[in-house]
């Protein structure tokens, strides 16, 4: 934080006094979604850009969703916290699956809202229009408390800036996640004459690091496993963790799965990669690493045989904000799973080894790469001419037109699989909590943090339409953030669908072929709406044309600097 010194600033209102501390704390975007409580805000805005200090920045975001997901795109990608502003308890209403995204992914972000002014009359900011008995509720915090690390609300102006550092050192705890923040009209619009602003005082929290113990424990019964399984998940949210898991699995000589990862954890152009899901390798394995994965495996497809041993390496390796989750323990190692990897790794290096095992251990995973890749390759090829055009091979050719400065995003859009990932933060997919249509906010986040970089975000056709596209297509138009979205378009719910046939095969809709609920047709020329907002859209429908395509949306991109939109016609999956 940025702070290092007492300082007093002349202030006339609680708002100014607000995004002054913001500003000291080193915030640098206030995404905002406004309403009739914005009032003092927006003033404080104004007198900001009027002393020519340049942060917060405002960034006007016309839906609540995607103003949430664009902060959660930038702290995804930079580690910094963001702030958001919403109206009310139904701006906190339409942002909610937004939020529960950023918690269940550990963002760290102040979440805030106005809250109905307090008073019917008497103070600046009373109630002055009808909604402001209706927008009351008796605990607006209460919509969203289960998914916030806290939630407090403003109650005079003298602890602003005690309430801004609580925020910032709740949001940024063991784990993050996002905080909410609710700021009634009246205590905003309180006239003051200035502000002390202290250093910043609140320090991170050092990593933790497990006991040389437990380090030593764990590394006997590695050293022991003859058919070991790392799993992996979110690790990746730390970039530079990745490097001790490649480290770690070296080590170990073990293979690596990461099943629903929604960052490069590992990378997958690694000998010791096998994929994205657990389920071939799980059955066999005498000893299984799961590190930073909520859904390791699913019990109704396959689990460790009981007499394996399971270690869970995590932050919080209990998983402590999901109501059940009955994957077995062994051993449980808290804190920082980097200084966790690490630390096995040089204990497994210098005990006692058998190094003809490992080396034909390794020499089996290594097939086992080889041919998975090479699978995974053939696959997206031969479905080169397919029509409907098939994802594997979209996202084959994604991956030739991507360079070293290009981050793909999915949202329900293309798999992680066939992309060749060697680096970390070069692909971002969901949160598991599964809150459908950040993809789009989120890369329009990332853009802003990373300029020099080119971000290409996939989607499904329903997926797009929970982007709140207008809003998004604004925002990339006002702020000058252009950015490559491909809409993998089957013209359905797939996901639906394919839970109905998974869970009632023999059922009315498997026999009938009549799926209620899931159909989206006639499907529109998505590709239009981009074009109101003077970008480039393209419908492609023809396999052989789609690289071509790709490359064309991609220079109007990066040349033009506006933002393009490719309406691919798909198949099921």
């Amino acid at each position: 934080m940025e702070s290092n010194k007492t300082v007093t600033l002349p202030v006339e209102t609680v708002g100014q006094a607000y995004l002054e501390i913001l500003r000291a704390r080193g915030i640098k975007y206030f995404f905002g979604n406004s309403g009739t409580d914005f009032g003092p805000i927006i003033d404080a805005l104004a007198k900001l850009a009027a002393d020519k200090k340049e942060f917060p920045r405002p960034i006007t975001v016309a839906h609540e969703f995607v103003a949430v997901s664009m902060a959660q795109g930038y702290a995804m990608i930079t580690g910094e916290p963001q702030v958001v502003m919403v109206h009310v308890i139904v701006g906190t209403g339409n942002a909610s699956a937004a939020v529960m995204n950023a918690s269940r992914l550990n963002v760290p972000m102040i979440f805030s809202a106005g809250r109905t002014p307090l008073t019917e009359e008497g103070l600046t900011g009373s109630r002055s229009n009808f909604i402001h008995w209706g927008q009351e509720s008796f605990d607006q915090g209460s919509l969203l408390r289960e998914f916030t690390r806290w939630d407090y609300e403003l109650r005079n102006g003298l602890q602003v800036e005690a309430v801004v550092d609580r925020a910032l050192e709740m949001t940024l705890g063991v784990p993050q996640g996002p905080v909410y923040l609710t700021l009634p009209r009246e205590i905003l619009a309180q006239k003051m004459d200035s502000i002390t602003i202290h250093p910043y005082r609140k320090n991170r929290d050092e990593p933790l690091q497990p006991s040389a113990e437990s380090i030593k424990r764990t590394a006997e019964i590695l050293r022991g496993a003859t058919n070991p399984l790392i799993i992996t998940g979110r690790l990746g949210s730390d970039p530079t963790a990745v490097s001790a898991m490649v480290s770690f699995a070296e080590a170990l000589v073990s293979p690596v799965v990461a099943p629903a990862s929604p960052f490069v954890s590992m990378p997958n152009t690694h000998d010791y990669h096998l994929g994205v899901s657990s389920a071939p390798y799980i059955k066999d394995a005498d000893v299984v690493v799961v590190v930073e994965s909520d859904v390791p495996w699913y019990p109704t497809q396959g689990k460790p045989p009981e007499t394996a041993k399971v270690i869970q390496i995590a932050r919080d390796p209990s998983y402590s904000g999901v109501p059940i989750r009955s994957f077995p323990k062994d051993i449980s190692i808290g804190g920082d799973p980097k200084l966790a990897l690490q630390l096995l790794a040089e204990e497994l290096r210098k005990g006692p080894r058998d190094e003809k095992a490992l080396s034909e251990r390794a020499e089996h995973i290594r097939a086992r790469h080889k041919k998975y890749r090479e699978d995974v390759k053939q696959k997206a090829e031969k479905a080169s001419g397919h029509r409907p055009i098939s994802h594997a091979w979209l996202a084959y050719c994604v991956d030739q037109v991507r360079d070293r400065d290009t981050i793909v995003l999915s949202d329900h859009g293309i798999g992680n699989e066939v992309l060749n990932l060697s680096e970390p933060e070069t692909y971002f997919g969901g949160s598991p909590a599964g809150g459908l249509g950040w993809g789009i906010g989120g890369g329009l986040g990332m853009k802003l943090a990373r300029p020099e970089k080119t971000f290409i975000v996939t989607v499904g056709d329903g997926t797009y339409m929970f982007n709140n596209p207008t809003a998004c297509h604004l925002v990339s138009q006002s702020y000058g953030l252009p950015m490559l979205t491909i809409i993998c378009n089957n013209a359905i719910w797939h996901a639906s669908k394919a839970a109905t046939q998974q869970v009632m095969p023999d059922g009315w809709a498997v026999s009938t072929g009549n799926f209620p609920l899931c159909d989206l047709t006639p499907s529109p020329r998505y590709e239009k709406i981009v074009e109101a907002h003077d970008g480039y859209g393209e419908m492609v429908d023809d396999p052989q044309q789609l690289l071509s395509a790709l490359q064309r949306a991609l220079k109007v991109v990066k040349e033009e600097k506006r933002q393009a939109v490719l309406n691919v016609i798909c198949g099921s999956h």
